[in-house]
């Protein structure tokens, strides 16, 4: 079922496919989260559909019977006055592939998105696929540094 905001429930229900992401997306920021999903694959990085858009998960914890499979970030498309952006629970995350590498990839985040990168806790790369090309490819590159804390 395609996701959708429900009114009793207040919130998006059902799950978000490839296509309906997309197409929710803004014409500048589809092609950066596709960029980022195939390089987050390629690179071993699994993904996970929702309501609201598309998780990026890696495998913790070495050998596949032993691996726990973690969140690193969450893509999605604009909805509800929010734009389209990449969120990060850094909390969370620090716990998950360590506080050195999650400062690490606050950095460059930050040193490649600029103004873009919103919050502290709970950070927003909004409107990545806005940024400059040299600036989308150091934010894939630094997502894809993150998953050497598994």
């Amino acid at each position: 079922m395609a996701s959708f905001y429900d009114e009793k429930a207040k919130c998006r229900v059902g799950e978000m496919d490839a296509d309906q992401f997309y197409a929710e997306c803004d014409e500048d920021t589809g092609p950066f989260f596709k960029s980022l999903m195939t390089a987050w694959t390629k690179a071993g990085g699994s993904l996970k559909w929702g309501a609201g858009g598309v998780g990026l998960r890696v495998s913790l914890g070495g050998k596949a019977k032993d691996a726990k499979e973690v969140g690193v970030c969450f893509l999605a498309p604009k909805y509800a006055g929010k734009q389209d952006r990449i969120e990060l629970a850094c909390t969370t995350l620090a716990k998950q592939i360590g506080q050195s590498a999650m400062k690490l990839l606050n950095d460059k985040l930050r040193e490649a998105a600029g103004e873009q990168v919103k919050g502290a806790t709970m950070i927003s790369v909004v409107c990545p696929g806005q940024l400059p090309p040299k600036s989308q490819k150091a934010v894939i590159e630094a997502l894809l540094v993150s998953r050497m804390g598994s």
